[in-house]
């Protein structure tokens, strides 16, 4: 995988502007981009930051009558962050391959990951081995700050990590052939005064999906739904996976962020993953290899 130093030049750009300018363009200061009678929801998270607060594994959603998304087998419905003070960081993840979503080759392929896993393997955690967000695997990205630039036809929703970047143009259609790629073609619109509704198509089957491995295939379309709460403080994340090449049934999950505080939340600086290191003091022939460019890109 090839990462663009320039796309990520851009996204510490576009962070800079947004805290010296009160952290995003609010609402009002943005033509109508939705339907008549519908305000245009403000997630500049009153010049705060957007930190991931449910886990990193995707929680049911409420009142969700479907199998919901891939759990943890021991630990169902983000019981494992509970462990050991945290135990993501001391217990590994055994996928519940039982869900019904999953077609034979998927669950296949996750069972031999479970077994490895079982035996002593170390497993693949994306953000770990620097591997840039898949959609929608970024929103499980912990303790990195997220923010929005809201411009009268896109949004930009911009992690601190590695200064990822997703666009997202407002009131349009998709392209006819938009070409597969890491996070695939995002098109969006506003609701309910306080909904931004995102779908996304055209992804690669390259990008992870979730922290328990699970396969996709280029067929997959995503919708998202943000959702501020709690007056502006809070943000709920609700996902609609449909992936007739590996699931049996699209599917629902949700994650939930909350307007940070300091540390994490009211600053923005350079931060490059792989700069910190390899291995964590694990045989690298072990690990699944950090991405890295083949060639400068200048």
């Amino acid at each position: 995988m090839a990462i663009s130093r320039s796309s990520m030049l851009s996204g510490v750009i576009a962070a800079a502007f947004l805290f010296s300018a009160g952290a995003g363009l609010i609402a009002s200061e943005a033509p109508s981009v939705t339907a008549p009678g519908n305000a245009i929801p403000d997630f500049s998270s009153n010049g705060k930051t957007w930190v991931l607060s449910s886990g990193t594994a995707y929680l049911k959603v409420p009142g969700d009558t479907g199998p919901g998304p891939i759990d943890d087998k021991n630990f169902p419905n983000g019981g494992l962050e509970q462990q050991a003070g945290g135990g993501a960081r001391t217990l590994n993840r055994i996928a519940d391959t039982s869900n019904p979503i999953l077609k034979p080759w998927a669950k296949k392929l996750m069972d031999i990951v479970n077994d490895r896993v079982r035996a002593g393997g170390i497993p693949f955690v994306d953000d770990s081995r620097c591997w840039l967000g898949g959609v929608p695997s970024v929103l499980l990205f912990p303790g990195e700050a997220v923010v929005f630039l809201q411009t009268p036809k896109e949004v930009w929703i911009l992690s601190k990590r590695d200064a990822q970047v997703r666009r997202i143009y407002l009131n349009v259609p998709h392209s006819k052939d938009p070409g597969y790629s890491w996070t695939g073609e995002s098109i969006g619109y506003y609701e309910n005064d306080d909904t931004l509704v995102v779908d996304t198509i055209a992804l690669d089957d390259q990008g992870p999906l979730d922290r328990y491995r699970a396969p996709h295939t280029k067929l997959m379309h995503v919708i998202e739904r943000y959702q501020l709460t709690d007056g502006g403080k809070g943000m709920a994340v609700t996902i609609t996976i449909d992936d007739p090449g590996a699931f049996t049934m699209p599917w629902k999950a949700r994650v939930n962020f909350k307007a940070g505080t300091p540390p994490r939340s009211d600053h923005w600086e350079e931060d490059i993953c792989a700069e910190n290191g390899d291995g964590y003091g694990f045989d690298p022939d072990q690990l699944v290899p950090m991405p890295h460019a083949n060639k400068p890109d200048f």
